[in-house]
């Protein structure tokens, strides 16, 4: 009897230990994926001053976090006169909801890993500088429900996966 109540007490303790370290670990997934954006990023007002290693990254300017997991949920950086690229670990932020870059002079292809982002609900990328062509990856992005992409320098044809966005209620390429 002894021996299985230990056991139990041993189990339990065992399974919460590793819950702990599975959230702690995806927290970290999501600091390392802003750190290494933030290095993709020219930011000529500091306005990405915040995003270092003395600060927690849910406090960093522009991110809201998910407050019970601290898993970034949005990024909003318009109108900074950022400019640089997007890099392809935006797609490690698997919890990000909105990502709002409107209005700077981001440019390079729009990474395909954007496609990882399951929960992206709101894409604002219009009035900057992307190039290429808009991944037909982004089919990924199933909850997206705004694409604002226009005023870009996008080459090629309209991705045909764009129709198989079935929240998409509202899309803006516009020149």
């Amino acid at each position: 009897p002894y021996f299985s109540f230990y056991f139990m007490i041993y189990t339990i303790i065992f399974f919460i230990s590793c819950l702990h370290l599975s959230i702690a670990g995806n927290n970290e997934t999501d600091r390392l994926a802003l750190l290494e954006i933030k290095s993709k990023i020219n930011d000529p007002f500091g306005a990405l001053d915040s995003w270092n290693e003395s600060l927690h990254f849910c406090t960093w300017y522009g991110l809201t976090c998910r407050p019970l997991h601290q898993r970034v949920t949005v990024i909003n950086l318009p109108s900074l006169e950022l400019s640089g690229s997007i890099s392809p670990y935006i797609g490690n932020l698997s919890f990000l909801t909105d990502l709002m870059v409107q209005n700077n002079s981001i440019g390079g292809v729009l990474p395909p890993e954007i496609g990882r982002l399951h929960s992206l609900q709101q894409l604002w990328i219009l009035n900057n500088s992307f190039t290429g062509e808009i991944p037909s990856n982004i089919s990924g992005c199933y909850s997206l429900i705004e694409l604002h992409a226009g005023n870009n320098k996008w080459v090629g044809s309209i991705p045909n996966a764009l129709g198989s966005l079935l929240n998409l209620q509202y899309l803006s390429l516009s020149l």
